[in-house]
């Protein structure tokens, strides 16, 4: 069975879209691989006041155990706020986009897609495959990986009560349904931040 060593390296992101508004973004981004069957996720550190421009220069290795062109390496890019994260956006690249670079250790930027659907933004990205290797089973394959997500993992862990009052506080906003509510704890949670 075909088997790989993914190396990526997500750089940096620019002119992302700015889910805070009122003081600057700390983004980050958790990184997988869609269709392997696999769970294992990399969750970057914080570019603490990185805003819509942050850097990362962080690099990850995914085991992927029989190569396939209809695999998706997905990119979810998160502002880390004090009460629940807001997604600024995501990335899907294609596998067989990535099979098909003649230059992996180039730098590529892909557009960034907002939860509304608009194209807002670039993350800048570099890959590198390893020699594909012959296995005979996938027990073969060096799973090792100490960047993936742990309880040593960069990301802050939010505690349980301030997802309870999240909570608490977006019930009491939907029951309201009125867009002033909405907008107060918007800025209420900005102020918070």
């Amino acid at each position: 069975m075909e088997s790989a060593k993914l190396q990526i390296v997500l750089h940096c992101g620019k002119d992302l879209s700015d889910v805070k508004h009122l003081s600057p973004m700390d983004p980050y981004a958790i990184v997988w691989i869609v269709g392997d069957g696999k769970e294992s996720k990399h969750i970057t550190p914080i570019a603490e006041n990185g805003a819509c421009n942050p850097e990362w220069e962080y690099s990850m290795d995914f085991y992927i155990v029989s190569m396939n062109p209809e695999y998706t390496l997905f990119f979810e890019i998160l502002h880390d706020g004090a009460l629940f994260d807001r997604k600024i956006g995501e990335v899907q690249v294609p596998f067989s986009d990535l099979l098909a670079t003649d230059a992996p250790s180039d730098k590529v930027s892909y557009q960034v897609t907002t939860p509304s659907g608009e194209k807002k933004g670039e993350i800048i990205v570099s890959h590198k495959f390893s020699e594909l290797v012959m296995s005979s089973d996938e027990d073969d394959v060096d799973t090792d990986d100490d960047t993936s997500t742990s309880a040593s993992s960069p990301r802050k862990k939010t505690s349980g009560i301030a997802i309870e009052i999240a909570k608490q506080v977006v019930e009491t906003v939907v029951s309201a349904g009125t867009e002033v509510a909405t907008k107060l704890l918007l800025e209420a949670v900005d102020n918070f931040n």
